[in-house]
């Protein structure tokens, strides 16, 4: 699941959901915030959530984090999203409405001006991410 909008860098959740779409055994769905995100994840076991971080000096960098994710926990309410990833994973489970197994893939975004096209270097990342998750990762 692509968790995004359409500024700047903050598409790269997009960019993966768009280039797994249609791939054998993949569900794609691109989300644009937490609300959706907790819509979109009924009756699945697994989840894979592709989002864009937050600027920190090494944009296009990927973390890959399992939930639950202490650092995740603790992230600041923030988000271009509205309800943010954060914010729903911690709704999501006070609900006990998580997937069985979640994994969270962040993109470090370099810039997200409005309505700004994705980035090299986040662009770039989001390929080699759809490659390795069709891969099996």
């Amino acid at each position: 699941m692509g968790l995004g909008s359409p500024h700047g860098d903050d598409q790269a959740g997009w960019a993966v959901a768009s280039r797994l779409e249609g791939a054998a055994g993949v569900t794609a769905v691109i989300v644009r915030g937490g609300a959706e995100l907790l819509l979109a994840w009924e009756g699945f076991d697994e989840v894979v959530v592709v989002d864009a971080a937050a600027p920190a000096g090494r944009p296009g960098r990927v973390t890959r984090r399992e939930w639950p994710a202490p650092d995740l926990e603790s992230t600041p309410l923030a988000s271009t999203h509205g309800l943010g990833l954060a914010d729903a994973l911690r709704m999501a489970e006070a609900l006990g409405s998580l997937p069985g197994r979640l994994i969270i893939y962040t993109i470090e975004a370099a810039a997200t001006e409005p309505l700004a096209p994705l980035g090299k270097a986040a662009a770039r990342a989001a390929d080699e991410l759809a490659t390795r998750l069709l891969a099996g990762e």
